[in-house]
Order: C-alpha cells, then sequence, then structure tokens
C-alpha cells in the first residue's frame, strides 16, 4: 500500500501547477495570436499588391501620349516612394519570418524560467505553510508516548498563524491535564495500596491491644514502685499502638454525612487558643467577619490540628530560627476560597523532600507513620481544595490550604484523621 503524500508535498504541487498552468496558457495562446497577426500584417504579400497595381497605374499613366509635366512629375515621384515602400516591406516580412521562427524558443525559455521561480517559490510557501502543521504532528507525537512537549519559541510564536497558535497552545493544555491525571492516578494507586496495607496491619493490631492494655494496668497497679512504673511505660506504649492502629484504619476511610456549613474563623480561632502553649505560643491573624466554606468539620478541624501540632514540634525541634519560637496561623479570604496557612521558624524541609512528604511512605520523625501529611493531603483535596509545603525565606516551613467556598461535589474519600487530642503522625 503506498504511503499518503505528506501536507508539504501537496501543497508544494498545488503552488506549482497554479504557477505552471496559467504561465504555460498565457505563453501558448500569446505565441498563437502573435503568429496570426505577424502572419497577417508583417509579410510582404499585401506591398507586393499594392505595387503592382501602382506600377500599372504608373505604366498607364506613362502611356499617356501627351502627359503634363505635373502629372509627369507626380508619377515619377510616386514610383520612387512605392519603390521605397515595398523595399521597407520585404525587409520587414524578412525580420517577422525569422522572429515567428524563434518565438517557440523564447516561449519555452521563458517557461522555463517561469517554471524554476515557481519552483523556489512553491518551495518556500510550502514550507512555510506546512510548518505549523508538521509542529502539531510533532507535538502530537510527543504527546502520544507520554513524554513532555518542547518550550514554545516567544520569537516564532510572534510570526506564527493565530488559530495554528490556539491549537497548539490547546494542545499543551492537553499534556498538562494529562500529566495531571497521570500524577493523581499514581497517587490514588499508591494511597489505595497503603490504605488497603495500612487497614490490614490495623486490624493485626487492634486484637491483641485489649488484652495487652488490661495486663498492663494490672501491672501498673502493682504495689512495687519499680514494677508500676513500668507498667506505665507499657500502658504508654500500647496508646500509643492503638492511635496507631486507629490512624492506619482510618486511611481511606470515607467520612459519614453530608457536608455542612464550616466557618473557618471559628475553627482556626478554637485550635490557636486550645493549642497555644507558654513554650511555643500560636499568632492568629484572622479576618473579624466569618469565613465559610461548605464540607466537613471534623476532618478540617483535624487537618489544622495536624498542622499546627507539626508546626510546633518544628520550632522546638529546631529551637526556632532567630530565637522565635511562635508559631503562625493565618486565615485570608479569596475570590473564590478561603486560604489557611502555618508558619513556623524550624529547620525547615530539605528542597529534595518537598514533593515526598505527602507520600505515605516518608516520614521524617523516629516514632512517625508517615500517614500524618499524606491524610491532611486527602482530606484536602477531598473538599476540592489544594495544598503546598515550601521553605521560609529566612528558615522555617510554610504550609497551606485553599478550600473553595462551594466545591461542586465533596468526595467520599475524606479520612477521619487522628481524634483532636492525639498526637500528629
Amino acid at each position: 500500500m503506498r504511503a499518503p503524500a505528506s501536507f508539504r508535498g501537496r501543497i508544494f504541487l498545488v503552488l506549482l501547477l497554479v504557477a505552471l498552468i496559467p504561465a504555460a496558457l498565457l505563453l501558448t495562446l500569446g505565441t498563437a495570436g502573435l503568429h496570426e497577426v505577424v502572419e497577417a500584417t508583417g509579410t510582404a504579400g499585401a506591398w507586393d499588391r499594392i505595387g503592382r497595381s501602382g506600377q500599372e497605374l504608373l505604366d498607364e499613366v506613362a502611356g499617356v501620349q501627351e502627359p503634363s509635366a505635373g502629372l509627369r512629375a507626380a508619377a515619377a515621384q510616386h514610383r520612387g516612394e512605392l519603390a521605397e515602400s515595398v523595399r521597407f516591406s520585404r525587409v520587414y516580412g524578412f525580420l517577422a519570418q525569422r522572429l515567428l521562427s524563434l518565438v517557440p524558443a523564447l516561449a519555452v525559455g521563458l517557461l522555463v524560467l517561469i517554471g524554476v521561480l515557481a519552483l523556489l517559490a512553491a518551495n518556500w510557501f510550502s514550507a512555510d505553510l506546512s510548518s505549523p502543521v508538521e509542529e502539531l504532528v510533532n507535538l502530537t507525537r510527543v504527546l502520544g508516548t507520554g513524554g513532555p512537549l518542547p518550550p514554545s519559541d516567544p520569537e516564532h510564536a510572534r510570526r506564527e498563524i493565530r488559530e495554528f497558535a490556539v491549537l497548539k497552545n490547546a494542545l499543551r493544555g492537553t499534556a498538562d491535564r494529562l500529566e495531571e491525571a497521570r500524577v493523581r492516578e499514581a497517587d490514588r494507586i499508591r494511597t489505595q495500596s497503603w490504605a488497603e496495607m495500612a487497614r490490614g496491619v490495623a486490624h493485626e493490631l487492634k486484637n491483641p491491644l485489649t488484652p495487652m492494655r488490661m495486663a498492663a494496668e494490672r501491672v501498673a497497679r502493682s504495689q512495687d514502685p519499680a514494677i508500676a512504673e513500668a507498667g506505665e511505660v507499657l500502658r504508654e506504649e500500647i496508646l500509643r499502638l492503638d492511635v496507631l492502629a486507629r490512624t492506619f484504619a482510618q486511611l481511606g476511610r470515607p467520612v459519614e454525612g453530608p457536608p455542612a456549613p464550616v466557618d473557618l474563623t471559628e475553627l482556626v480561632s478554637s485550635l490557636a487558643r486550645k493549642l497555644s502553649t507558654e513554650q511555643v505560643p500560636i499568632a492568629l491573624d484572622a479576618p473579624d467577619h466569618v469565613v465559610e466554606v461548605r464540607g466537613h468539620i471534623v476532618p478540617l478541624e483535624r487537618v489544622v490540628r495536624n498542622l499546627l501540632a507539626n508546626a510546633q514540634e518544628a520550632v522546638i525541634e529546631g529551637a526556632g530560627a532567630g530565637g522565635c519560637l511562635a508559631v503562625e496561623l493565618v486565615l485570608r479570604t479569596l475570590d473564590t476560597g478561603a486560604e489557611i496557612r502555618v508558619l513556623d521558624r524550624g529547620p525547615g524541609i530539605p528542597a529534595h523532600l518537598l514533593e515526598r512528604i505527602w507520600q505515605p511512605e516518608f516520614t521524617s520523625k523516629k516514632r512517625g507513620t508517615g500517614l500524618g501529611l499524606p491524610l491532611v493531603r486527602q482530606a484536602v483535596l477531598a473538599h476540592g481544595g489544594e495544598v503546598w509545603a515550601a521553605n521560609r525565606v529566612g528558615g522555617g516551613s510554610e504550609f497551606g490550604i485553599r478550600l473553595p467556598f462551594d466545591p461542586p461535589d465533596v468526595p467520599s474519600l475524606l479520612s477521619d484523621l487522628p481524634a483532636p487530642g492525639e498526637p500528629a503522625t
């Protein structure tokens, strides 16, 4: 099966034919018309006939017995003029015949010249016209393979056709959306895998925890202080394991009940009062008016609580860059939603870990589960929002979430984060 012709090849052929066909027709018709004109007006036949008739007239005049002097003078002058005219007509006829023999060769040469110019022009125009199409084909091919699209050239963008520019921008937008979809799907699969594993681990942990806790409480009530102290240690560790098991079980668990209005102003104010300590105070920056979004108050409260607890631990660990141990809690109203930011002056986050902190398998704490921030992210995304983390200029980190006022639909993939008062993981 023959391969289809390229777009540039077809454009080239069309432009070449459009240039050559009218030129060939014009030269052919022009040559034929010139030949007819020369044949009709340029030969000496007509002048010969005039010369013969004029000669006969002069012979008749010469046969007159006694012509007047004026008649003889006029006849002589006419004879000379007639002879000169006939001579020039024969020269013109000779040149016209030679010209007629050269016209086909000149026409062919001119056609070749026009063909060369048409070839060059068609090649240039076809390349210029097909270049955007070829670029679109290459972008589509790269898009199909899943590779990154090459960056656009601003200099070239100023000269390109508007419709092709719209198509290329649409392809780049499609590529961005596909990449986002691939990242979301990979993240969903990873989270689902961890959720299944975590729930299995939680199930296995829960069964022995109850008898272990009862035994630890009996040991803690011992009259022997050393044994009682060991019982307290056991009870605390069993409690931590219980929190860990419940946290594992909560990953991927849907929240119950319909969404309702949530007063974020009251939420952040209440958490700032409850979690602020003398060692690590929380500085609240929130508007006086009510900032309300639609969602589930329990998961959103636990999200902010988790971020605040992490920030307090960070400033204690880093002793506060510049001597500042306070944690800042900021609430702002946006055009389409609300923004909550938690800022600290702790040691910050290594740049190469900024993306990994949202993964379930990652934790930087010795006793952490690696599920705290993934659960935060899962809850925020389920509310139609977004979450981010960054390092602050001058030291410390910033965690932020944006929530729409009224998301089109709050999905059921909201996780129950650790209950209020429980340590962040």
